[in-house]
């Protein structure tokens, strides 16, 4: 016993400096394991570990037994960075409805996969469309500790100012900002609260952006009878802090784009580019006259103050335009989001292009935006949010939303 007993310390010890090393040092890893299910169902697994920040992401590839159909998912999840965190599946089918239920190391209830009729499509889709066989299947995840929220779309709005609010809906950590041609209506589940940076309408919000936490926004009360403009309002979407930055721009200026937490701003009257940093509270101008494009930047051409440059927030993808036919393609991560002619929002996880995922389908979306993990929308009046976490669920509605929907909401995610 007295020899066993150091050896027992030295295991402990070992096991203690791998677990600290594990949790303060690895910041992803990638595995592929079998997993034999309780129904006795076969399952190949490729896990994908990624920390970033203080966030973490495991991606997840499940083949079935005869390796002819895959489901993909991603959770965000601290399960302290172990690998083989699936230790059971539940399988369930109704006629041309497959849906996997993944059971993990920890408590975690909120991503089913399913392929309809082959296809990968969000559960949260199929409880929007009343897919039958997905209601009678999702009765069934209970059984599991599944919570009927995640497909509840029946709660009441609350009316407040122009706005019908759908406070059950709201993420906690997901702040809305509501352009309201003053100003600014933010939106979070604790309440609306209003915030007035203008004493005149400004009804085309052409000249306001969002810069990591900040709403970036021109002074142009004065617009009528001066020559430039002078502020820049910068608001803390976060904690409420508001700044006034000094500038003396013409208004022939406009936003070039975002990038690293930097907006560049082109004035092509003075053929002179500017940089705010919100952080700093600092403009100043550029040394180098840069273009944006993807959030990226590129040094622009000699025609660059010719005509506005933009940036459309759109990703380049041939493998996606090929497959899909649409340009229309938006990035999050190492996932990409791409619309299609007939209103349909599909995600294809670490570009597996061919294993695309339908999020949701409406017949007349505007003013989509993809970022912070989260995908927005316009439909008619109502904003709507999808998040993995939270589903598809609408957020608020706005009759101002039917006449004018361009760049007038924004969103961040504030953890």
């Amino acid at each position: 016993m007295k020899k066993i007993l150091p050896i027992l310390v030295l295991l402990a010890f070992v096991a203690f400096c791998y677990q600290f090393i594990v949790i303060f040092f690895i910041t992803e890893h990638e595995i592929t394991y079998s997993l034999i299910a309780n129904d006795q169902k076969h399952y190949t697994i490729s896990e994908n570990y990624k920390k970033e920040g203080d966030r973490h992401y495991y991606t997840f590839s499940v083949l079935n037994q005869n390796k002819k159909k895959r489901y993909l998912f991603e959770v965000e999840e601290d399960f302290d960075k172990q690998d083989r965190v699936i230790t059971d599946i539940k399988y369930y089918k109704r006629n041309n409805l497959e849906c996997i239920f993944p059971i993990y190391k920890r408590d975690h209830a909120y991503d089913v996969s399913c392929l309809l009729d082959g296809e990968q499509v969000s559960s949260f889709y199929l409880a929007s469309q009343s897919n039958e066989d997905f209601s009678y299947i999702s009765k069934k995840f209970s059984e599991e500790g599944y919570k009927d929220i995640y497909y509840d779309l029946s709660a009441t709005p609350d009316k407040e100012n122009n706005l019908s609010i759908y406070y059950d809906f709201l993420p906690k950590n997901y702040i809305f900002a509501i352009w309201n041609y003053k100003g600014i209506y933010i939106v979070n589940s604790d309440g609306i609260e209003e915030k007035q940076f203008l004493n005149f309408d400004h009804y085309e919000n052409n000249l306001s952006t969002v810069v990591d936490k900040y709403y970036v926004t021109v002074n142009t009360d004065d617009e009528q009878d001066q020559l430039n403009y002078y502020q820049l309002i910068v608001y803390n979407l976060a904690d409420g802090g508001k700044t006034v930055v000094d500038i003396n721009i013409s208004q022939d200026s406009y936003f070039n784009g975002v990038h690293d937490g930097l907006l560049y701003v082109a004035d092509p009257k003075e053929e002179k580019q500017y940089v705010l940093d919100p952080a700093r509270k600092e403009f100043t101008e550029s040394d180098t006259v840069y273009e944006v494009s993807d959030s990226k930047l590129k040094e622009a051409g000699t025609d660059f103050f010719r005509s506005p440059k933009v940036d459309s927030l759109l990703t380049s993808n041939k493998e996606i335009t090929k497959l899909y036919d649409t340009t229309d393609i938006k990035k999050n991560r190492d996932d990409y989001y791409f619309m299609t002619d007939d209103g349909s929002i599909y995600r294809v996880i670490e570009e597996d292009y061919e294993h695309s995922i339908l999020l949701c389908q409406f017949d007349d979306i505007k003013e989509w935006q993809v970022h912070d993990d989260g995908v927005s929308f316009i439909v008619g009046d109502t904003l709507y949010l999808y998040t993995d976490v939270y589903g598809l669920k609408p957020i608020l509605s706005n009759p101002e939303f039917i006449y004018n929907s361009q760049n007038i909401y924004h969103f961040i995610r504030a953890e």
